[in-house]
């Protein structure tokens, strides 16, 4: 389930329960994930969030820096946060490809979001040519 080092998950599990209960599920990816950072790095979260839940709470989205940051112990400056119910399918992709489950409201939902996001080589090259055709497009009518 979880391949990087946190001795005291299950509490973490809890107060992610208790304080963000609009949180289903909370993934750390990027660098810290992959277990490839350096000391200036950034703690990359992706969070799915139940929109019912989420309108009835009174957190406002800069709020949950603040907690995830008092939760793992780390800066608020240093989070980046990303929401899977709105994020591109790219980076819910490299999420899926290298995300670390830390919490999840119901068991399977990080497989099932695994298996709905990850892409194959053929699909992510389709990205990549139109994502550039667009950039060549975007460039070209501004003359550069």
């Amino acid at each position: 389930m979880l391949n990087i080092d946190f001795p005291q998950l299950p509490q973490i599990q809890n107060q992610l329960k208790q304080t963000l209960p609009s949180v289903k599920m909370l993934i750390l990816f990027g660098s810290r994930a992959r277990k490839d950072s350096h000391s200036h790095s950034d703690w990359d979260f992706a969070a799915l969030y139940d929109e019912a839940k989420r309108q009835q709470t009174s957190f406002s989205y800069f709020d949950i820096y603040d907690i995830l940051a008092d939760i793992f112990g780390i800066s608020s400056d240093k989070i980046d946060l990303v929401s899977l119910n709105s994020c591109s399918p790219l980076i819910a992709h490299y999420i899926a490809r290298d995300g670390q489950l830390l919490y999840e409201q119901n068991s399977g939902l990080f497989e099932d979001f695994k298996h709905q996001a990850f892409m194959n080589n053929e699909k992510l090259e389709n990205i990549r040519k139109s994502l550039r055709q667009n950039l060549e497009h975007f460039l070209e009518a501004r003359g550069l």
